[in-house]
């Protein structure tokens, strides 16, 4: 089934706009001790991304769009901290290349935006993930490979359309259990700070003049934040 953007989690999304603050305490950025923020828009070029009512509304180009406004709100509240996009343009850039920019710019923190999609018109709200190995929800009794590796595989699943993905990701299937459970240790090493920053997030997502609603905060194995290695 084709599956739509659903505009008012790309609306939801926007918020992070007015988040701004929680990066940084002063306006250089020593509150929170960030020099360097890193922000990925999902997919782009070949890889559009959930699909939209039009070609122009694909996800690529919506979370471009909204990349590009929480961007220009930090550098404008807090010019000490260095932006910078994964991608400024509609470009397709594999998921190693991303974390790349991130590690090599000594990013503090590094952000990816996505835009969800559902066949149900009426559906709408946000979702925050990090790096982690379950589900926060207590409703989710399910084990995590059931629920959130589904949910990770597709996301994942962009790295064959990189050139040489077969030698870059040789001791990474992202089929198979065995490859996420290699990342245990790694999960743990920002687990703390990628936790907090999360919360901020949720807070403004929660608060007048969205609709208040709960939002959990979902630990997933995306491949691009096992490779950024940082909150």
């Amino acid at each position: 089934m084709m599956r739509k953007i659903d505009i008012q989690t790309l609306m939801m999304f926007l918020c992070l706009l007015l988040s701004a603050q929680v990066l940084a305490g002063q306006n250089n950025g020593g509150g929170l001790g960030l020099t360097t923020v890193v922000i990925d828009p999902g997919h782009g070029g070949k890889d559009p991304g959930a699909p939209g009512q039009t070609a122009s509304t694909a996800e690529k180009h919506l979370v471009l769009s909204v990349s590009k406004l929480f961007g220009e709100k930090i550098k404008a509240a807090y010019p000490g901290v260095k932006v910078i996009y994964t991608r400024s343009t509609d470009k397709f850039i594999g998921l190693h290349d991303r974390a790349m920019v991130a590690r090599n710019n000594d990013a503090d923190l590094f952000i990816s935006i996505h835009c969800n999609s559902n066949s149900d018109k009426s559906a709408k709200g946000s979702s925050v993930h990090i790096l982690g190995q379950k589900s926060d929800r207590k409703s989710n009794t399910t084990d995590y490979f059931e629920k959130n590796m589904s949910v990770a595989q597709r996301e994942n699943e962009v790295i064959i359309m990189e050139e040489g993905y077969e030698t870059r990701y040789k001791h990474f299937d992202p089929n198979t259990p065995e490859a996420y459970i290699g990342y245990a240790l790694q999960w743990k090493a920002h687990y703390e700070s990628s936790l907090l920053f999360a919360a901020e997030v949720v807070d403004k997502l929660m608060v007048s003049p969205l609709v208040p609603r709960k939002i959990a905060i979902d630990q997933d194995i995306f491949q691009v934040l096992v490779e950024a290695n940082m909150p």
